[in-house]
């Protein structure tokens, strides 16, 4: 039996949008769209609770180009704000789509997560893989871009390999945007407020009232924002890049999450230097979400690993520019078991 399904999910812009459904063989399965290379579902076959779906999302295609927040979506060219939406670059100053205004968001109206995709699945590996052409010029970007997302699912492992090559010297900064949530769709309370978070972060990066960086690096030990030692997330309000400790994160893992109650963990091992922690504190959407389930306030926590926001105007964040001889690679492995 095939482990790789295909079916038509919906029309964006007169292209078809297919849903690509990879099965393991330890009771999980994951369901991406050709649309933004989302991950549309991961489900898990929870032995208590039945099917439990582990991200945010929406049955019906329709819903997503109006109400998504980006879930599941890739994000780039840059994920993140740019303050004001303008940078420089070899003496050039580039001004960018204003989105979130004043300033840029996730690559800007037209980035990577909101554009069709092509896609090949290889039935040796259980994935599938994205690909998407960016012009010169696209959403302000210098540069012509060709971006790949490649989804392998092992087990209950789930690699995600971003990669890109550029035609001159441009910023890329692209990152997973799901919403993770490790609830079952019977708990009472379908939010992440309970769950148990670690970080493999002592700091973040200061913001404005945009959260725009600063440039600062700031302590989190012994404030609320603190999870380096394990702790429930509360209703804090998160919407920070924190600063990963210098360690080797594809083998000491960058994040964890717990849900006591469905018993369900999430690991997260990254390359990247940072993760953003947002955990939709004012989220409130119309459509019913996945199951049927409502997505309130704090419905779900985003664990976005990526290079700084902002890096592309501080001249001591990592570097997020890409150039022919410097390609772009950005690998995550996620792990809900």
């Amino acid at each position: 039996m095939s482990k790789i399904s295909n079916r038509k999910f919906g029309f964006f812009k007169n292209k078809q949008v297919i849903l690509t459904t990879l099965n393991s063989e330890q009771n999980t399965k994951v369901s991406f769209m050709n649309w933004g290379a989302s991950i549309q579902n991961w489900i898990i076959n929870h032995p208590k609770d039945g099917v439990v779906s582990a991200v945010l999302g929406f049955e019906d295609f329709e819903f997503y180009p109006k109400f998504s927040p980006y879930f599941g979506s890739i994000v780039g060219r840059v994920i993140n704000r740019i303050d004001k939406g303008r940078f420089k670059l070899n003496n050039i100053e580039y001004q960018l789509d204003i989105n979130r205004p004043p300033n840029h968001l996730h690559g800007g109206e037209m980035g990577f997560g909101k554009q069709i995709w092509d896609f090949e699945t290889n039935e040796e590996d259980n994935s599938v893989t994205y690909s998407i052409n960016s012009f010169d010029g696209e959403g302000g970007y210098p540069g012509e871009v060709n971006a790949k997302v490649k989804y392998i699912l092992k087990g209950k492992t789930l690699t995600i390999e971003m990669s890109a090559t550029v035609d001159r010297e441009t910023p890329i900064n692209m990152g997973q945007h799901n919403y993770f949530n490790l609830c079952s769709s019977f708990e009472e309370n379908y939010n992440i407020c309970n769950h148990l978070l670690y970080l493999d972060s002592k700091s973040y990066t200061e913001t404005d009232e945009d959260l725009i960086p600063t440039g600062k690096i700031i302590s989190t030990q012994n404030t609320e924002m603190d999870f380096f030692n394990k702790k429930k997330i509360g209703k804090i309000k998160l919407d920070d890049n924190y600063v990963l400790e210098k360690n080797n994160h594809l083998i000491k893992p960058a994040a964890k999450l717990f849900n006591p109650v469905s018993n369900l963990n999430l690991t997260l091992w990254t390359d990247q230097p940072g993760i953003q922690v947002y955990n939709a504190s004012s989220l409130n959407l119309a459509p019913k979400g996945l199951n049927g389930v409502s997505y309130g306030n704090f419905a779900g926590i985003c664990l976005e690993d990526q290079k700084f926001p902002n890096s592309v105007n501080i001249s001591d964040f990592p570097s997020i520019i890409s150039s022919p001889e410097k390609p772009y690679f950005h690998k995550t492995i996620i792990e809900i078991s």
